[in-house]
């Protein structure tokens, strides 16, 4: 009488656990604030450190920019160039990691959700 309809204790089991997804959702970003990635802009004046959701943690600058540990002062526009490279870079490594805790927590939750892998791709700004 249901043939045709494909397996529907799989479907059943599926909804069971989207059921569960907010909260494992809400777990995955607390725990997302407390890991950290750093980056560095290219000139190495300037690196970032933000948590995995994406929030800036630190910014810290070498003392060279300011003339100090005898350099010579950078100018600020530099300055900024580098700040925005390095806050670029740390975010980028901040969505790719937390594209890999929501890629691992559907793999846990046995979801074989069809186009995750490119929207993943999609938010993180990689190539499907």
């Amino acid at each position: 009488m249901f043939k045709g309809l494909g397996n529907l204790g799989n479907i059943a089991s599926m909804v069971g656990k989207l059921q569960d997804l907010p909260q494992q959702m809400q777990d995955l970003n607390e725990r997302m604030k407390s890991e950290r990635v750093t980056a560095s802009s290219p000139c190495g004046h300037v690196s970032v450190t933000m948590n995995g959701v994406g929030e800036v943690q630190s910014v810290d600058v070498s003392p060279e920019v300011f003339g100090g540990e005898g350099g010579s002062a950078v100018a600020p526009e530099t300055l900024a160039q580098a700040i925005q490279e390095a806050t670029n870079s740390a975010g980028s490594e901040a969505k790719q990691l937390y594209a890999g805790a929501v890629h691992q927590l559907a793999s846990d939750l046995d979801l074989n959700i069809p186009g995750m892998d490119g929207l993943l791709s999609s938010l993180t700004g990689g190539n499907g």
